[in-house]
């Protein structure tokens, strides 16, 4: 295959030795078989105002940082708004002043559209041909379902916005089949444009736990225990409410089952309130993907719950780093979801009705005592076929085809 020339623009892209994400797990993949990889990351959560930074990694990724750009002393909606509009404006010239936009063949980057629209118009000035989008979740109709974005005039602004910013990518990658019959039914799709399906993906090399009893007491938790695990954003959307009314039904039949929730986010404080009240609860703060990987390695179930209403469908990313640990894995999830298809035709956990907290804490229990041997066989073999980052790849392929 001839090599070619990718720019990936992003919102996260760590570069920390022990972390690592979906995205430079992307650009290291496309590098490692010969393509030319540059970045541009607007790193969102950064402190506003710094200059833009530029570094060299392994493999040749050349990585542009920028952080944000807003105003900081209006309201809270208008200083988001003004946030998408700024630091847009400053990616796009960092770009202008720092990347050869000329010397691509392809961009990608993923949704809100609108987190880049200043740069657009510089990346088809360019001549870059192949545009691709990548879709998790749908901006801002998901965000606006579980409360993230208000309704009424900021949503349709954004809306439309977005739509608009849709007609300029000549591919649009959704992480399931679900997914992509949402595109094509809720937002115009040109006749032109590639609607492809991948689901999302990362490094699937099995992690191993060399001394559960020996990690647990590291963090400060009981060895004795089955231990189900949520790990990621603790913001809403992640089905809290399911968990914690689970782990007051273990509580209440005095249950071994102990609940650990890891990450970080603006629900913590509420978060560690509940926790207060239940001593079968434990949070402990986001920490290197290593260490994590390997606190899940000395868990027995991992918790995956998002929330009723929502009208699109997600692929939880952290279903990944369970497989990995070889946990089992609990579902509460949107009714007729691909993902539930995955889970049952893998049998990697089980899957439960929203609102069945007695059936979530139920079908956990069990799962953490299942055979490990067992559990690790079927999610070696979901990740191989289903995981993967080269299913990325060929979607990719097939996006730039001619």
């Amino acid at each position: 295959m001839t090599s070619r020339r990718i720019l990936i623009v992003c919102m996260q892209y760590p570069v920390a030795a022990g972390h690592s994400y979906m995205t430079n797990e992307l650009a290291e993949a496309l590098a490692a078989r010969g393509d030319e990889v540059e970045v541009l990351v607007l790193d969102w959560h950064a402190p506003s105002g710094a200059p833009p930074t530029r570094i060299v990694l392994p493999r040749g990724i050349t990585v542009t940082r920028c952080t944000p750009r807003e105003i900081g002393f209006i309201g809270e909606m208008l200083r988001a708004a003004s946030k998408f509009v700024l630091t847009g404006r400053h990616a796009a010239n960092t770009a202008r002043h720092m990347l050869d936009l000329s010397r691509f063949d392809a961009m990608i980057t993923w949704m809100p559209a609108a987190a880049i629209a200043p740069l657009l118009p510089l990346i088809e000035h360019g001549g870059i041909a192949h545009r691709l989008l990548f879709i998790w979740d749908f901006f801002p109709d998901h965000h606006r379902e579980i409360g993230r974005l208000p309704g009424g005039l900021a949503y349709g602004v954004a809306r439309w916005w977005e739509q608009r910013l849709l007609g300029r990518f000549s591919a649009i990658l959704c992480t399931l089949p679900g997914n992509a019959a949402y595109l094509r039914a809720h937002y115009r799709v040109r006749s032109d444009q590639r609607v492809l399906v991948t689901p999302t993906w990362s490094d699937i090399t099995p992690v191993l736990a060399r001394n559960r009893d020996e990690i647990r007491a590291r963090h400060g938790l009981p060895t004795g225990r089955p231990i189900a695990v949520f790990g990621g954003q603790i913001v809403a959307g992640r089905g809290f409410d399911q968990m914690l009314a689970a782990a007051e039904i273990a509580l209440a039949e005095e249950a071994p089952l102990l609940f650990l929730f890891v990450g970080d986010g603006r629900l913590v404080s509420a978060l560690r309130a509940r926790i207060a009240a239940h001593e079968n609860v434990r949070w402990l703060p986001a920490m290197p993907r290593d260490d994590f990987l390997e606190l899940l390695a000395a868990c027995d179930v991992g918790m995956v719950a998002t929330v009723p209403g929502v009208t699109s469908f997600s692929l939880p990313t952290k279903t990944i780093d369970y497989l990995r640990s070889g946990l089992p894995v609990i579902a509460a999830i949107e009714p007729g979801s691909d993902f539930a298809a995955i889970v049952r035709r893998y049998a990697i956990g089980s899957v439960v009705d929203f609102g069945e907290a007695g059936q979530f804490q139920g079908e956990a229990a069990r799962l953490a005592i299942r055979d490990r041997t067992m559990a690790r066989a079927a999610a070696a073999r979901c990740l191989d076929e289903v995981f993967d980052v080269r299913h990325a790849l060929a979607a990719i392929d097939v996006a730039m085809a001619d």
